[in-house]
């Protein structure tokens, strides 16, 4: 998946859990929950891994263990666990409209990565 298509994929399904759901209630965030920053950070983070993966050219079985190794890495580096990572994904999941404004930030976080590595001279 190219991170066109990914950008296209990310419009679509925010606009369809968007589309899908009704207005909730905006309450106020739990402090185990990750922050939006924290989430587009983490969920940029995970992406890269995803892709990395993918690039490798190894089975699913061993791209599975490697994958599950990188986000390993990631949260111990960002000092959250899994768990927490998942707990946050499902409270935003649930919040369509900040899940929307959470996808918006992470293609433009994935956007500017691109712009800068391709704008580095070799």
């Amino acid at each position: 998946m190219t991170l066109r298509q990914f950008h296209i994929f990310i419009l679509i399904s925010a606009c369809a859990i968007a589309i899908l759901s009704a207005c909730t209630a905006k309450k106020e965030r739990p402090s185990d929950i990750f922050s939006h920053n924290e989430m587009v950070k983490a969920l940029s983070d995970v992406y890269i891994a995803e892709q990395m993966t993918n690039r490798l050219g190894v089975r699913p079985d061993s791209a599975k263990k490697v994958l599950y190794k990188l986000k390993a890495g990631i949260f111990k580096k960002k000092g959250v666990s899994d768990s927490a990572f998942s707990k946050s994904f499902d409270y935003y999941i649930e919040r369509p409209t900040e899940l929307e404004e959470i996808y918006m930030a992470l293609v433009d976080s994935l956007t500017l990565k691109e712009q800068l590595l391709n704008a580095t001279p070799p």
